[in-house]
């Protein structure tokens, strides 16, 4: 028996294994057999491919959220660069004073991982902000009543490393309103629905009648 000839022949079984499991996301996951890599620019775009295919990741990478079973065939963690937090995200993201700054008290930046106004939120914890990508944690696993933080959110404060509602930016009154639109149940609770609600083409705005409040005095109307 040609010893070398089975060994050869089982690297190549070996690599091919090692290829189709690394390769699980299809035409959105380029791996090149020959190097055993992806291409020299896939740190900067291969979140396109997670997000398609979560799974296909694991094979070579291992767990995504548990550092426990990171790792995978490659031995190449995805915790190498991501925190274990999420994709991107600093250390401590989860207390509120982060991402909370991060998120509605910022210009609105749909860019995945821009850390930056909701629709940044959305990309991977979905536009419901239940329903993510892959293993993408819901937002009400911890907002459990409400998706603002304590108060003083609701009332100001002088604290401005606290996130409080006077301070959001207004690009982000598309995510306030699916809540906050005029005439729903939670601002009928409130009692904080403008005198006369703008109409149901009007585009959502922070002081324009199709939430909460009516003018810029800051005071609903």
């Amino acid at each position: 028996m040609n010893h070398k000839l089975m060994f050869g022949s089982l690297l190549a079984v070996a690599a091919a294994l090692l290829v189709l499991g690394c390769a699980g996301g299809g035409a959105t996951t380029p791996f090149n057999a020959d190097t055993a890599q992806h291409p020299a620019n896939w740190t900067d775009t291969h979140y396109t491919a997670y997000l398609d295919n979560p799974a296909s990741c694991v094979p070579c990478h291992g767990s995504p959220t548990d550092t426990t079973a990171a790792g995978g065939t490659s031995g190449v963690s995805c915790f190498g660069c991501h925190h274990p937090y999420g994709p991107n995200h600093p250390a401590g993201w989860s207390d509120y004073t982060q991402h909370g700054l991060g998120g509605a008290m910022m210009a609105a930046n749909s860019a995945p991982f821009s850390n930056q106004g909701m629709a940044s939120c959305t990309v991977c914890h979905g536009t419901d902000y239940k329903t993510g990508v892959g293993y993408t944690e819901s937002c009400y696993t911890c907002h459990t009543t409400a998706p603002h933080p304590p108060a003083p959110w609701g009332v100001g404060s002088a604290n401005m490393t606290v996130p409080r509602h006077d301070q959001t930016d207004v690009s982000n009154a598309s995510a306030c309103i699916a809540c906050h639109a005029a005439g729903s149940a939670i601002n009928t609770t409130l009692g904080t629905n403008p005198v006369t609600p703008a109409g149901p083409t009007t585009p959502p705005g922070c002081y324009n009648a199709t939430m909460c409040h009516g003018s810029v005095d800051n005071s609903p109307s």
